[in-house]
């Protein structure tokens, strides 16, 4: 928590304001967090509702409040689903506000009142508590890239996502599978795939949505004559252990059946997506997406 006096509060909103009316000229938004405005501490003992009071942020707080708050978090994640499933470090300090914004493939907004915060992509610790090929729980660890602006010259990297009305305003898994050939030309989905996709919350399809971006990037610029696996555009893909492969053969289309133990990991909780290289066509295809084949 910032040691902020009002004033430099002020200034920083002032610069808030500025990313919000950014974001805003490019699509329809809304503010979650982590309580209520009214509640929110700024900086140590300086509340959102004191910085409200002032006669001279009056066109600041009408803006402020033209916009829709969503709080607490949980009213933006469907139910049954808690940010508290995965936990999320930056900085050594645990960050729900954060994790959110990865959860939903959001855009996380912070007060430019430290210069850890004046940077467009934040690396985060993500935690997961997963069963690994023994049965065993273990707590899993990774690094996530999280958007995030402070300032309005942060939003230039993200200009792009935010103006989109393509895959990410795909909001149901109805479209996502209807336009799957527009949107992913170098995957192939087996048939099944659909009901794997109906079958995934929110979070889980938002996750899978970006996942399967980062496949088709990495596909499409696949040369199989030049290397036998494509390189791989943000996404973690590893093969199955030997004695779990067994787990993974599907029947394609043709009704003949293939291992397809290569996966990608998604969140919440222990999800995969499976497929296998078809080098002679230049694509993935795609077997399975849910939760963690067991035996």
């Amino acid at each position: 928590m910032s040691d902020a006096s009002p004033p430099e509060v002020a200034d920083a909103i002032d610069e808030l304001i500025g990313v919000l009316r950014e974001v805003r000229s490019w699509r329809e938004i809304a503010l979650a967090t982590r309580t209520p405005l009214a509640q929110s501490e700024l900086a140590r003992g300086y509340y959102y509702q004191q910085w409200a009071a002032d006669n001279r942020h009056r066109n600041q707080r009408q803006y402020i409040k033209a916009l829709r708050n969503r709080a607490p978090f949980a009213e933006v994640l469907p139910q049954g689903i808690t940010s508290g499933e995965v936990e999320y470090e930056f900085a050594g300090e645990a960050v729900e506000g954060i994790g959110v914004a990865h959860l939903m493939d959001g855009l996380c907004l912070s007060l430019p009142l430290a210069t850890a915060w004046h940077q467009p992509w934040l690396e985060v610790v993500v935690r997961t508590l997963l069963e690994n090929d023994e049965g065993q729980l273990v707590m899993r660890e990774a690094t996530e890239r999280v958007r995030h602006s402070s300032r309005p010259i942060d939003l230039k990297p993200h200009e792009e996502w935010g103006r989109s009305t393509g895959l990410d305003a795909v909001d149901s898994a109805a479209r996502l599978w209807e336009e799957r050939a527009d949107f992913f030309p170098s995957l192939r989905f087996l048939p099944r795939v659909r009901k794997d996709l109906e079958a995934l919350q929110t979070p889980a399809f938002v996750q899978v949505r970006g996942l399967l971006a980062r496949l088709e990037e990495s596909a499409s610029l696949w040369n199989p004559a030049v290397a036998a696996v494509p390189s791989w555009q943000g996404a973690k893909v590893t093969p199955e252990h030997e004695q779990r492969k067994r787990l993974c053969h599907f029947a394609g289309e043709d009704g003949e059946v293939r291992c397809y133990d290569l996966h990608g990991r998604f969140t919440p909780g222990a999800g995969r997506l499976h497929f296998r290289l078809v080098p002679q066509e230049g694509i993935l295809e795609i077997a399975y997406i849910g939760q963690k084949i067991d035996a």
